[in-house]
């Protein structure tokens, strides 16, 4: 996710994209990929580190998104879903933190 996205912001920017596959349709299975694990590594509660790596992930896949739209690209769709999917992966995250903290 993390190439892709690194290829999508070359794009973007009008550089060169790194030589990765980049498919065109909106992809699930990746983000619930990530956010199952670390639920399941941190049963007592996310960790600070948790939650800013995924409050990371969440604007940076909300930052492509955005630009896509603004510059009018095909891929605003895909990277809608997947902005989306970061920002659920994050509060549920956060609430996991704070529902360990009761």
């Amino acid at each position: 996710a993390v190439a892709q996205v690194q290829a999508l912001k070359a794009q973007v920017e009008g550089g060169p994209a790194p030589s990765i596959p980049v498919p065109s349709a909106p992809v699930s299975v990746p983000a619930p990929a990530v956010a199952a694990p670390a639920m399941a590594v941190a049963p007592s509660g996310a960790s600070k580190a948790d939650i800013a790596e995924a409050e990371k992930q969440a604007k940076l896949l909300t930052w492509a998104y955005e630009t896509a739209v603004a510059k009018g690209m095909p891929q605003a769709a895909m990277m809608k879903g997947k902005a989306d999917q970061a920002v659920a992966a994050l509060q549920a995250l956060k609430a996991q933190k704070e529902m360990a903290m009761r």
